[in-house]
C-alpha cells in the first residue's frame, strides 16, 4: 500500500469545507461485540481502551490505545476486539472542496486520490492533547441547535491541525536522546498532571521498560524521580514566594494528598515543607501549622477540608472520616486524651479519699470512663493509619486499608472468591457471571455506569478498568464520589486476585485460593498427561460468524489451562504467530477459513455459542473441515464460548474440571 503524503493532506484540508455528521462513543467486549456495517460518511476512529482487529473492506488493521483511524464513506468496516474490550469514538464527517481554477494543485489531487476516502491508520506522538479534544466534541455534540454544529466545524479544524502539525513536528524525533528531550519536555509543561511511565511510552511509542532504560542511560535518574524533582522544585519556589497554604500548594504540582506531597518533599530535601518555610522566614511553627487557620497567613480561614472546591480523588462526603483527615499533628490529640485520662483518674482518686463510703458506687463508673476514654484513644490511633496510598493506572490514591463498602465495575468474580460482596458490578458482568456465580445482592450499575447509582451506595472504595472511564466522564467524576483505582484486566486468574486481593486487604484468601487452584490444576494434569503424548499438538479455534475466526493463545478461552498450567503442546504456527509473535494486547489471531489448516493441530478445541451455530455447521460440512487430521482422528473437542470467555477466579476453577473432563471423555 503506497504511503500517504502528508503534504497533499494538508493542501487538501485547508481548502475543505466540513460538516460533523454525528460522534458516537463505542465499547465492544470481546466474546460479546463486534461491529459490521458499510460507512456511511467518512470517519475518524479513535482509540481509547483496549485493542482491536478493524477490517476496512480487504485491509485488516490492528488498533491499540490512543491509535487513530481515517476511512471512507461507503467502505466497509469490522471491528473485533482483541483483548477483553476495545472503547472508541467514531467521528462521521463530511468534507468538500471549492471550485477551483482548472488545473490548480487542489483539482489535480481531488481527481487523483478521491481526496477524502482514503484509508489510513496514525500513531500520535502526543495522543493526549488529540484525546482531550475528541472527548469535548463527543460531549459538547450531545447538546443542541445551530451553535452547536458551529462548534463542531472548529473543533474538527482544531483536532485536524493538531494531527497534521504533530505529525510534521515528530520528523526531528527519533533518536534515544531526541526521545528523551522530548519526554522532558512534556513533563517539565505537563508536570502538575497524572504524569505515569505508561503515558510517556504511549506518547512516544515504545514500551515502558525501554523508556525506563532510554532514562537511566541518558540522565541516570528513571521518569518518575525526574517527575518528582521537578514538583518538588515547584513547590520549593511556591513556598519561598507565595502565601499558599500547604494543601494549594499540593495540588498546585499535582498532589491532592497533602500528606503524601509532605513525606515526599521531606524526602527531597531532608525536611518538611513547613520546616522549610519557617527556616527560610523564620516564622512561628505555631503560625505555620496547617490546622490552624485562625491566625496562620498560610492557610485561609475556613475550615481545612479536602472537598471544598476541590478536584479531589480522595473523598466524597464532607465529615467523613474527620479523624483520619484531621489536620491536627497526631502528638497533640494524643496528649490532649491523656490530660483528660490523668484528670479523670485524678478526679477519682479526690473522690476516694473524702467520701469511702461511694467507693462502691463511684469507683466502677471511673473505672468505665477511663477504659471507655483509653478504648476511645486506641480506636482513634488505630483509625488514623486506616488508609494507605496506592499505586494504579491513574497516579496514587489513598484508599481505605480495609475497605467495606466497595464497588467494581469488571473484578466482580475476584471479589466473590475472596468472600467480599460488592455493593455494585457493571451490567456485562453481572450478565455473564450469573451463568456461574451467587451475584444475589449486587447492584446492577448500568452500561455505561451511572455515577448517581454510585454516588447512592456510598463506597468507600471504586475499583474499575480502563473501559469504564471514558463513557461516565472519565476518572475525574468517580473519584469525586470515593477513592478510585483503576487496575488492569490481566485475564491470569492468579495474578488478578493477587492484585484484588492487595487492593482489599486480603491477601492471605487470596493465596488460600491460589493454593486451591494450584491443586486442581495439579491433580487433572496428571488426568490428562496419561491420554495425551508429550509430541500431540493442540489448537484453539473459535467460530463467530462466516467471517469470523479465531486461533486463540496461551491466555483465555482455555489457553492458559493448557498451554501454560498443564503444559500440552500448541501446534508449531500457533506457538510462532501468536504465543510468540502477536502483540501481548491481543487475546487471538483473526483469521481467514482457508487458514484453517495452517493453524489446525493434531487435536482441535472447537468453541461456539449458540449464535454461531449456523457457522458452525457450515464449517463441519466444508471438504476443508473434512480434510483435517484432527477431524478425520477424531480429536475434535467442542466448548462452550460463553463459559471459558472469562476467567475470573470462579470461572477459572470450573473451566479446569470442565476441560479436563471433555479431553479425557471417550471420543
Amino acid at each position: 500500500m503506497q504511503a500517504l503524503n502528508w503534504d497533499e493532506q494538508r493542501l487538501l484540508w485547508s481548502s475543505a469545507a466540513v460538516n460533523v455528521w454525528d460522534i458516537r462513543y463505542n465499547t465492544l467486549w470481546e466474546g460479546q461485540d463486534w461491529l459490521s456495517y458499510r460507512l456511511p460518511a467518512n470517519i475518524f476512529l479513535f482509540a481509547v481502551s483496549g485493542s482491536a482487529y478493524v477490517q476496512i473492506d480487504d485491509r485488516k488493521y490492528y488498533l491499540k490505545k490512543h491509535h487513530l483511524l481515517h476511512a471512507g464513506k461507503g467502505m466497509g468496516m469490522d471491528i473485533m476486539p482483541a483483548k477483553h474490550e476495545f472503547s472508541f469514538y467514531l467521528i462521521y464527517y463530511k468534507a468538500t472542496l471549492p471550485a477551483v481554477a482548472a488545473g490548480s494543485a487542489v483539482n489535480r489531487l481531488l481527481a487523483e486520490s478521491r481526496a477524502f476516502d482514503k484509508v489510513y491508520p496514525i500513531i500520535l506522538p502526543e495522543p493526549g492533547s488529540v484525546h482531550s479534544l475528541i472527548r469535548r466534541m463527543y460531549e459538547e455534540w450531545r447538546q443542541s441547535g445551530v451553535l452547536v454544529q458551529i462548534r463542531m466545524k472548529s473543533m474538527l479544524y482544531e483536532m485536524i491541525y493538531e494531527l497534521l502539525s504533530q505529525l510534521h513536528h515528530s520528523k526531528d524525533r527519533g533518536s534515544p536522546s531526541d526521545l528523551v528531550a522530548y519526554a522532558l519536555r512534556y513533563i517539565h509543561e505537563h508536570y502538575a498532571d497524572a504524569v505515569t511511565m505508561e503515558q510517556l511510552a504511549e506518547l512516544l511509542g515504545c514500551s515502558s521498560s525501554y523508556m525506563y532504560r532510554l532514562f537511566k542511560a541518558e540522565i541516570g535518574k528513571s521518569p518518575n524521580e525526574i517527575i518528582i524533582g521537578i514538583r518538588m522544585e515547584h513547590a520549593k519556589r511556591r513556598l519561598l514566594t507565595t502565601k499558599l497554604n500547604l494543601r494549594d500548594i499540593a495540588l498546585s504540582v499535582g498532589y491532592s494528598d497533602v500528606y503524601y506531597f509532605s513525606r515526599l518533599f521531606k524526602k527531597q530535601f531532608g525536611v518538611s515543607p513547613l520546616q522549610f518555610r519557617r527556616r527560610e522566614y523564620g516564622t512561628d511553627a505555631l503560625h505555620l501549622s496547617p490546622s490552624n487557620a485562625s491566625v496562620s497567613s498560610i492557610v485561609p480561614a475556613g475550615s481545612l477540608s479536602y472537598n471544598r472546591n476541590v478536584n479531589d480523588n480522595h473523598y466524597h462526603n464532607e465529615g467523613e472520616r474527620q479523624l483520619i483527615l484531621s489536620n491536627r499533628p497526631k502528638s497533640s490529640m494524643t496528649a490532649l486524651v491523656m490530660l483528660c485520662l490523668s484528670l479523670l483518674v485524678s478526679a477519682c482518686q479526690t473522690n476516694n479519699n473524702a467520701n469511702s463510703a461511694s467507693e462502691g458506687s463511684s469507683a466502677p463508673a471511673a473505672a468505665s470512663a477511663v477504659n471507655s476514654a483509653s478504648a476511645t484513644a486506641s480506636q482513634s490511633s488505630e483509625t488514623s493509619s486506616e488508609t494507605r496510598v496506592y499505586k494504579h493506572k491513574h497516579g496514587e490514591t489513598e484508599i481505605p486499608t480495609n475497605p467495606k463498602r466497595v464497588v467494581t465495575a469488571y473484578h466482580l468474580g475476584h471479589m466473590l472468591a475472596l468472600g467480599v460482596r460488592p455493593l455494585g458490578a457493571a451490567t456485562y458482568i453481572l450478565q455473564y457471571s450469573e451463568k456461574a456465580m451467587d451475584t444475589t445482592g449486587v447492584i446492577d450499575l448500568g452500561a455505561p455506569l451511572n455515577l448517581e447509582v454510585i454516588a447512592g451506595l456510598e463506597p468507600d472504595l471504586i475499583i474499575l478498568i480502563e473501559a469504564y472511564l471514558e463513557p461516565s466522564g472519565g476518572y475525574e467524576k468517580f473519584s469525586k464520589i470515593a477513592p478510585t483505582v483503576v487496575l488492569e484486566a490481566n485475564q491470569d486468574p492468579v495474578k488478578d486476585i493477587r492484585l484484588v486481593g492487595d487492593l482489599l486487604n486480603k491477601k492471605d484468601e487470596a493465596e488460600q485460593w491460589i493454593k486451591q487452584y494450584e491443586d486442581k490444576i495439579a491433580q487433572t494434569k496428571e488426568r490428562v498427561l496419561q491420554k495425551f503424548g508429550p509430541d500431540e499438538t493442540f489448537t484453539i479455534l473459535n467460530v463467530r460468524s462466516e467471517k469470523l475466526q479465531m486461533i486463540y493463545r496461551d491466555r483465555n478461552m482455555g489457553g492458559n489451562i493448557i498451554y501454560s498450567y498443564w503444559g500440552l503442546k500448541p501446534q508449531e504456527k500457533v506457538l510462532t504467530d501468536l504465543i510468540n509473535g502477536i502483540d501481548d494486547e491481543s487475546s487471538y489471531l483473526n483469521i481467514s477459513k482457508e487458514a484453517i489448516p495452517d493453524f489446525a493441530g493434531d487435536h482441535l478445541i472447537l468453541a461456539s455459542d449458540a449464535s454461531a451455530e449456523d457457522a458452525v455447521g457450515q464449517l463441519l460440512d466444508s471438504g476443508l473441515w473434512k480434510s483435517l487430521d484432527a477431524v478425520k482422528n477424531n480429536h475434535v473437542y467442542r466448548i462452550d464460548f460463553d463459559q471459558f470467555l472469562f476467567n475470573d477466579p470462579i470461572f477459572a476453577m470450573k473451566q479446569v474440571d470442565l476441560l479436563a473432563d471433555v479431553l479425557t471423555r471417550k471420543q
